[in-house]
């Protein structure tokens, strides 16, 4: 072959192959065309550091830092509410069962020793008189019947009392001010200021009545009730 006609297929070669390079749809200067006609081949301007924090983290302005901040104490005090909520009714519902309990203490509640008492009375009045009157005075007070209950049921109404009011002290607090005036969250938390004292008088008043008897059962009896009254009143609010 001749010179001048290996130039001539080698220019036209060159011709062809310039020809099919500006035609092809694979080239592209920034390589995007590549990737939409391949998929199979990544695109790795994506896995970049600078890529990857703006599709998947949030920016970290400090708004959006106090918003997350905010939403994440709303929900924790959402749920502790709805414990307190929950709590709240299983505790009215022990402290009824507790007063119900000590109605019935109450009609059955007596001298521990007077069954010894009343048996030396009646094997010899005359003698045994002071001995009677020194005993009785000296016996203790106690119920016949429902006596233990009552006392297991206080100390549970109690317990499940301190826990409910702890959620709703730990739960973190609103940022928005509540409109003054009566609402449903005034009065519930009005209510405090009754069944709270009542609450923690009553175990003091239970103590007593195994030497003051009735008069120290009655006023046990009328301050559990008021007491379980303003709790009623604090859990209907809600409901009605």
């Amino acid at each position: 072959m001749s010179f001048e006609r290996k130039i001539f297929l080698f220019i036209v070669f060159l011709f062809c192959s310039s020809t099919m390079l500006h035609s092809s749809p694979y080239v592209y200067n920034d390589f995007s065309g590549w990737t939409e006609i391949t998929p199979l081949t990544p695109d790795y301007s994506k896995y970049s550091p600078k890529f990857y924090n703006q599709e998947t983290t949030p920016l970290s302005t400090p708004e959006q830092k106090d918003l997350q901040k905010e939403k994440e104490r709303l929900e924790l005090r959402r749920s502790l509410l709805d414990w307190h909520q929950g709590l709240g009714l299983l505790t009215w519902g022990f402290w009824l069962a507790t007063n119900l309990a000590g109605e019935q203490a109450l009609s059955n509640l007596k001298r521990e020793y007077e069954p010894y008492a009343n048996y030396l009375l009646i094997t010899d009045p005359q003698r045994n008189l002071l001995l009677y009157t020194a005993l009785m005075k000296s016996s203790p007070w106690d119920s016949e019947s429902s006596g233990s209950a009552h006392a297991a049921l206080a100390g549970t109404t109690f317990t499940l009392y301190a826990l409910t009011a702890g959620l709703a002290f730990f739960s973190p607090s609103k940022t928005l001010e509540r409109e003054p005036g009566l609402s449903t969250i005034f009065t519930h938390k009005a209510m405090i200021w009754i069944h709270l004292p009542a609450m923690l008088a009553l175990p003091f008043i239970g103590e007593r009545i195994s030497k003051e008897g009735p008069s120290a059962a009655n006023e046990m009896r009328a301050v559990g009730w008021a007491g379980f009254g303003a709790f009623s009143v604090s859990i209907a609010v809600f409901y009605f």
